[in-house]
């Protein structure tokens, strides 16, 4: 109703003509992709089509000024920031972000900053949740007992066995994420190897080319941690591996300094003063979460009145399931947006 009637149109106008405090909408996107009868990856994963994704750009082109890192770190430091700010963001590198969300975004005329996490790139290693994804769409038995970390059933065609699968990695402390995933290949009968995964790894995830060609496009790289760890199951050594190395290795890559971060899982970390203190220590000047609303930035002498806490920016979640109306309501209206429930 609010589309049809053209009311979101009169907000985004208004928020224009409003002074302060900036509402920044920031977007997180994953993959571009259309829907395949028998995918055997995680279907889930594609926040869009190529035709959703380019009409979403063109509404954010038409309505808002597209901003990078560079005006978001001025900003939090007292700058003011341009009327209506949006950001485009992508977590985890895969191949679609070079190959068809690049193009529409040259396009539209729309900059966008890509967080990736450094070992599935240069090790070419399969995301986590997508090799969880290929054994239970090619697994050879119908249910079968893990033992590790603990044991537990699981029904490979069950509803919502993916996401207690994954839920074992982002919830268990000190996880070895390895072992655990060769146990579920060998508790399904599915044949694993490095060779295997880097086949399946190159025809989903990025390379260092391809991430050089986002940085000549304009665009921003930046940071999704080492091997998509949730920061807060590890234990100092690994923290400071997945945060310091990830950001030494794009800028050795790169050439570039790198200044911000994604949280993987997106989880926020504002009330966890060790994971602050490492995400500072390792360099970084600005941290983000997800599906945890939009972030208001007041420029300065305001800002230190009602400062923005720079390792909490929040980011608003997409998902094939967003009409073209919610998509720009949740742009427009943040409270009208998914919050995640494991933001805290």
């Amino acid at each position: 109703m609010l589309h049809r009637s053209g009311a979101l149109k009169v907000i985004m106008h208004a928020r224009k003509l409003a002074p302060v405090p900036s509402t920044i909408s920031i977007l997180t996107y994953h993959h571009i992709a259309e829907d395949e009868p028998g995918y055997a990856f995680d279907a889930g994963v594609a926040d869009a089509t190529p035709a959703q994704f380019r009409r979403q750009m063109e509404m954010l082109a038409r309505h808002g000024t597209p901003i990078g890192i560079d005006e978001l770190i001025r900003a939090l430091d007292g700058a003011p920031l341009p009327k209506n700010p949006v950001m485009v963001t992508f977590d985890d590198g895969y191949r679609s972000c070079h190959d068809v969300a690049l193009p529409i975004l040259r396009a539209v005329g729309m900059r966008a900053t890509f967080f990736v996490p450094t070992r599935f790139i240069s090790e070419r290693r399969l995301y986590w949740w997508e090799r969880i994804a290929y054994v239970l769409s090619q697994g050879r038995r119908a249910s079968a007992t893990l033992t590790y970390p603990a044991p537990i059933e699981i029904v490979r065609e069950e509803p919502g066995t993916h996401h207690k699968l994954t839920d074992i990695i982002k919830d268990t402390p000190g996880l070895d994420i390895d072992r655990f995933l060769d146990g579920l290949c060998e508790a399904f009968g599915i044949e694993w190897s490095r060779e295997i995964e880097a086949q399946h790894a190159d025809g989903l995830v990025m390379t260092w080319d391809h991430l050089r060609a986002l940085t000549r496009a304009g665009m921003d790289v930046e940071s999704h941690t080492r091997g998509h760890r949730v920061l807060q199951t590890l234990d100092d050594d690994a923290l400071r591996d997945e945060l310091a190395g990830s950001k030494q290795e794009l800028e050795s890559q790169l050439g570039r300094p790198i200044r911000a971060i994604a949280y993987p899982v997106g989880r926020r970390i504002a009330r966890l003063a060790k994971i602050r203190a490492a995400v500072e220590a390792a360099g970084y000047q600005v941290g983000l979460s997800n599906s945890s609303g939009a972030t208001r930035i007041w420029p300065a002498p305001m800002s230190g009145m009602w400062p923005t806490d720079r390792f909490d920016v929040c980011r608003l979640s997409t998902d094939k399931a967003l009409s073209d109306a919610m998509y720009l309501a949740q742009v427009a209206v943040p409270r009208l947006a998914y919050i995640g429930r494991h933001n805290d």
